[in-house]
């Protein structure tokens, strides 16, 4: 028991170190870029698309100017670039993007003209900070809301399967309870029915006895009733067989209903279990959420 303790919480602890976040980090350095050594700013994105950051980022610096980026390779360079959040007149942006296990790096410097560089401790270089990691952020929370949509869509459809054999297992229920009042009718209608026939019978028999002692027109009249009496004969013995075969079938459906109920019970046991360890799982992304967007 202490092993099997010692496991789960081992697979617990595993699960919360792996879905923790991480967090957004500034690195100032500069790159080359050209000819041209431009000092900027590094920020890592955790576990972001490379080729979707390269993306998005190429839409950001391009938005609300008629220029457009030049990609090379992991270079994205923009001239003439209308960022106001920066500064107000246009600007030449030089990134980089480069992957780093599973983390991004964006790399982003900003020349206002030729050689001349936001720098640290400028309010332009604190601007660019803040846009970095405004997109740093927009583009985690992104990743951690769809991270947090699939592992909801897994408890939603846990909870779709568990409601499905609650509703399985109601049904087999009733069907054994259905069963059970299908016996006890049938069962009346044949001890009803078995004492009619043997009324009838009895009757027929004397009939058949009296047969040969009448002529004329009560002999007509007494072979309609014996007529009567085997059409009554064989009608009760139809439903007498009927009755028996609802019995059968009714038998059957107990057996089969008392066997998948508890099976059924076991799978939501089992279910119940995991979906209470999904619920946890998508309560660890909603925090995780939460810690990114109060980046």
């Amino acid at each position: 028991m202490k092993n099997l303790f010692l496991t789960v919480f081992a697979l617990i602890l595993g699960l919360a170190m792996a879905n923790a976040q991480k967090p957004i980090e500034f690195t100032e350095g500069e790159l080359v870029f050209g000819n041209s050594k431009c000092p900027g700013v590094w920020v890592n994105i955790p576990e972001a698309d490379f080729i979707k950051v390269k993306k998005d980022w190429k839409k950001v610096i391009e938005k609300g100017t008629k220029s457009k980026a030049i990609e090379s390779g992991n270079e994205i360079t923009i001239f003439g670039a209308i960022i106001k959040d920066i500064i107000g007149s246009p600007i030449n942006i030089y990134s980089s993007v480069e992957l780093k296990d599973s983390t991004v790096m964006l790399f982003a410097s900003v020349e206002f003209s030729r050689d001349q560089f936001a720098v640290a401790d400028t309010p332009e270089f604190e601007n660019l900070k803040k846009d970095l990691k405004q997109f740093a952020k927009d583009q985690y929370t992104g990743i951690v809301k769809d991270q947090l949509s699939v592992e909801d869509k897994k408890l939603k459809g846990m909870e779709k399967e568990i409601s499905s054999l609650r509703r399985e297992k109601e049904k087999l229920e009733k069907g054994i309870e259905s069963a059970n009042t299908t016996i006890s009718q049938e069962t009346y209608k044949i001890a009803t029915n078995q004492t009619k026939l043997s009324e009838a019978g009895t009757l027929l028999e004397q009939k058949n006895s009296s047969s040969g002692s009448v002529e004329g027109d009560e002999k007509k009249a007494l072979a309609k009733e014996i007529k009567s009496l085997e059409s009554q004969k064989k009608s009760l013995e139809k439903d007498i067989s009927s009755s028996e075969t609802k019995i059968s079938k009714s038998k059957t459906v107990i057996e089969e209903n008392t066997v998948a109920v508890p099976l059924n019970q076991a799978k939501q046991d089992e279910l119940g279990i995991q979906i209470n360890e999904q619920k946890m799982v998508v309560a660890k992304f909603a925090q995780k959420l939460s810690t990114v967007e109060a980046f």
